[in-house]
């Protein structure tokens, strides 16, 4: 049986370690992005959750180690065009990447918008 995606699993209320979903805000290849927030430090979050369909369970927990350092490398990068990020971490089957969380639109209705 295939996991149920994301979003039915981390509805409104939701808590990823810390972190309560607010929200889900889209999704791509890696997994979906959801806004959250963190009572601990009083403000929102985007969490990066990677999609439980793309881990392959015979890994070892090594896609979770590649994640980590992926996340590690982003944390070192300061750029007006990149957004911070603020932890990484696995809860139980769940690994995920604490982010700045910027409103806007999505790359796809920016796209849209801007056609002549």
């Amino acid at each position: 049986p295939r996991p149920a995606p994301m979003a039915e699993r981390l509805a409104e209320g939701s808590r990823v370690g810390r972190f309560v979903v607010l929200e889900r805000v889209g999704a791509g290849g890696m997994g979906e992005v959801f806004r959250a927030y963190d009572p601990k430090l009083r403000r929102e979050v985007a969490l990066k959750v990677v999609s439980v369909s793309r881990r392959d369970s015979a890994s070892d927990g090594h896609d979770d180690l590649r994640v980590i350092r992926e996340a590690q490398a982003l944390a070192r990068l300061t750029h007006p065009n990149v957004v911070s990020v603020h932890d990484a971490d696995v809860v139980g089957s769940t690994v995920f990447i604490t982010m700045e969380y910027v409103p806007g639109r999505t790359l796809a209705t920016w796209l849209h918008d801007e056609r002549p």
